[in-house]
This record gives structure tokens, sequence and C-alpha cells, in this order.
């Protein structure tokens, strides 16, 4: 049985493919880590760095517009002589994490809130952040589609739209930019959240995003899988799904379109002004995305080459290749816990 963690150390097993026995390859390969990590907040004219801290909690999701960032500072902390805690809500924080020194950017983002207690408690959130304060145009159209609403709406950030993304006549209602991304997914299913790109971040939005990706890490148990009870088998004939399309058009008619299973759970999208054949293919993107064939579900792993949204990664279960996946969502735990990852893996890309 793999030993997790000690205080501030991390059992960390490196990959031993080549290596035939389970056994053996335990007592051969397994290395004591020890935690490192920094943290950097930067105020107005100010900078503080801590390389000590008690916790820390990330998550980077598809499914919502922000990552967050939860940190748990030492008791004892040290304000370069400040009286009273120096940090502001805006506050720029960045976030390394690693072994041995070797560290990975782990989170990149704002200080929301700030906890009264010790040990102090600061929440964060990633460039979402900054477009919930930017006030968002109110304009129409006849005839949209997402990447003109994006670049209408200078959002000072790039940004890159998967798909063809035409939504048709569109009202923009929202008074912040993140509320008309918010009401974007509603509506169509879009979803939208940042990444970081060669150190910039990047505003993603589509229903399926579709692109060229290398493995980025192979997850096998006995290896770098702690825990995989979480994942299930499935197929896309076991999923039963009813995506319900529905168009309003400029009389204010509606056309519906059902695709899917009769019986199964009904997931509904609004959009404007779309044929019937436009709304076929929109509802059959969505049905894609929620029907697939592979494993489902969460597993953890060590910290160790920190996954990100997006990435693909492949699994393998007891010695079998089980496909290579989509990261749905990565939830990054440290702390005296050790230091853990819960990857939740999304569609399958490739056997």
């Amino acid at each position: 049985e793999i030993s997790a963690c000690l205080v501030g150390s991390e059992m960390c097993i490196r990959d031993r493919s080549n290596v035939p026995s389970i056994k053996r390859r335990l007592t051969v390969i397994q290395t004591m880590f020890k935690l490192t990590a920094k943290i950097e907040i930067k105020g107005t004219g100010k900078k503080w760095e801590f390389d000590k801290v008690a916790e820390v909690e990330i998550t980077r999701d598809t499914d919502t517009l922000t990552d967050t960032c939860v940190l748990k500072l030492p008791k004892k902390v040290r304000w370069q002589n400040e009286e009273r805690i120096p940090i502001k809500r805006g506050d720029e924080v960045t976030v390394w994490l690693g072994y041995d020194d070797e560290l990975e950017l782990a989170f990149r983002g704002f200080v929301t809130t700030i906890g009264l207690k010790t040990p102090i408690e600061i929440h964060c959130e990633d460039y979402m952040f900054q477009l919930k304060q930017k006030e968002a145009k109110k304009l129409s159209y006849k005839s949209a589609t997402v990447e003109q609403i994006l670049r209408d709406q200078e959002l000072g950030v790039q940004f890159r739209v998967f798909g063809e993304q035409h939504i048709g006549q569109y009202r923009v209602t929202a008074n912040t930019v993140t509320e008309l991304l918010g009401q974007l997914k509603d509506q169509g299913g879009i979803r939208s959240f940042f990444l970081i790109e060669n150190d910039t971040p990047v505003l993603y939005c589509g229903v399926l995003f579709e692109r060229e990706a290398a493995c980025r890490q192979v997850f096998a148990t006995g290896v770098n899988l702690i825990d995989d009870t979480q994942l299930d088998t499935q197929t896309a004939a076991d999923v039963k799904i009813k995506v319900r399309a529905i168009s309003l058009q400029p009389d204010n008619k509606r056309i519906r379109i059902d695709v899917g299973d009769a019986d199964g759970e009904k997931r509904t999208l609004h959009t404007y002004n779309k044929t019937e054949q436009e709304l076929k293919a929109w509802a059959e993107q969505e049905l894609r995305r929620l029907k697939r064939d592979g494993l489902k579900g969460t597993f953890t792993t060590f910290g160790a080459v920190l996954i990100d949204k997006l990435d693909h990664i492949g699994i393998k279960i007891d010695g079998v290749r089980r496909g290579i996946y989509q990261v749905q969502k990565n939830v990054i735990k440290y702390g005296t816990g050790g230091f853990r990852q819960e990857i939740t893996i999304g569609q399958k890309v490739a056997e």
C-alpha cells in the first residue's frame, strides 16, 4: 500500500512503467520530497512574498466562470512592520506550488475577501474578477456571433471562441461582462473561463472545446493514481439525455427541437432567430458533449505536474489503457495533509 505523506513531506511515485514488479517498483522508486510554495501578493506600490503557507485550495473548472483560490496563512506572518493586515480587495495574487523548490504556477488572480480570524484566510478569484467590474455595453444585434459580441464589448483581454457560435438575434441586457457570459451559458450552453497561455490570461468560450494537444500525463494504478474509486465506466447508449433547444423568432414565435432520449434527463437551451436546421445542429452539439463512451468521474493523484482545464491526460487502470480524456475540473489541495489533485475528466479524445 502506498503511504501518502508526512507533515511537510510527500511520498511522490515517479514513472515506473519499465519495472516489471509493482512491489519491487514501490521499493526502488518511492522517494520523499519536501513540499515547497511561494506566494506573492502585490498591492499599490508594495509586494509581499511568503515561502510558507498553512493550506491552499485551488479550483480550476470549465463549468464555472471563475477559478478560485483559498489561502490559509501561517499563524505568525510578518507584514514589514505594518500594524494591520495591509492587503486589500483587488490586490494581485500569484501562487506557485511544487516539490523541493521545483515550483509550478498554480494560480494567478486577485484578492476578493480577507478573513478576520487567525490564521488569516484569503479568498481569491482569477481574471474573471476584472470582468465582474467591467460594465457591459447595451447593444442589439439582428444576427450575431459570440465572437462579435465579445469583440464589441472591448474586453481588454485576449479571447478564443470554439466552434461556429452563431446565436442569431440578440440583445445585451447584462450589467457586467461576467453577467453577460453567465447569460450566454444559461441561454445557449456557452461556457466561458480563463486559461493562462504563454503567461497571458486568455478567455475561452464555447460548447465543445476541440483542440489539438499532446497527452500531458498518464495516470496509472499503483504508479501515480492514488484513488480511482470515483471513476465509472459508461457507454453513450447508457447515458439518457434529452436536449430541448428553443429559438425565439423576431415575430415572437418559437421553434422547438428535441434531440436525444425521450425518457432521458432534460437539458434546455435558449437562443434567438435560428432556423430549424441551425437549432438542431446547436442541440446536437450539446448532446455530443454529454453522451460519450469511456470513463467518467473523478480520481486523486499527487501534486507533481499540475493539470489544467482542457489538458489531455491518459488513464491506465490495473495495467489496461482506458483512453485519453480532456480535463473538466481540477481541485488542487496543498498543506499538512500533503499535495493532491482531484481531477474530474470530461470527454474522451483518443484511445
